[in-house]
């Protein structure tokens, strides 16, 4: 049940548990963030939000971090595209949600997300573990995508 993170041993459970949260904030992150566009414009949300995090960020690597900011300078180019890659996420949620609702645009999000994630996992781009395509894999990104159109088709009167 352990993972190992660094240096340091991390329970499975944890880890688990640490990502539902972090799909908690990001729903409570949709209605917040699509608010603030509707009042300021959505570029302005977008990036009102982005100065929000990074002042948590530096707050959290002043007080606890441990690593060498400067070694960006060594790492694969590709690797420094997590920001650009963010805004498209949250200006998405942003200017989608007032439309579509919170719901539809979290299971559109998270269909996104699985596909991807099983797409890379197959042919471990990304320097990321090889897992193979499977007929479970197959028949869970088919069920979302039955969640998608159910939750979908509710909002729009299907």
């Amino acid at each position: 049940m352990w993972v190992l993170i660094g240096s340091k041993k991390v329970d499975k459970v944890f880890c688990l548990i640490f990502v539902i949260m972090g799909g908690i904030a990001l729903a409570i992150q949709s209605p917040v963030n699509a608010g603030l566009g509707k009042r300021v414009g959505s570029l302005e949300g977008g990036l009102l939000s982005f100065i929000g995090g990074v002042l948590v960020l530096l707050v959290l690597v002043l007080v606890f971090g441990k690593g060498n900011l400067m070694a960006f300078t060594q790492v694969p180019k590709w690797q420094l595209l997590g920001g650009f890659l963010g805004v498209i996420a949250v200006m998405s949620v942003i200017v989608a949600t007032p439309h579509l609702g919170v719901g539809v645009v979290l299971v559109g999000i998270l269909l996104g997300q699985v596909v991807m994630g099983v797409v890379i996992d197959h042919f471990g781009l990304f320097r990321s573990p090889v897992v193979p395509l499977s007929p479970l894999r197959i028949g869970g990104v088919i069920f979302i995508i039955i969640g998608v159109v159910m939750v979908f088709k509710s909002k729009i009167g299907g």
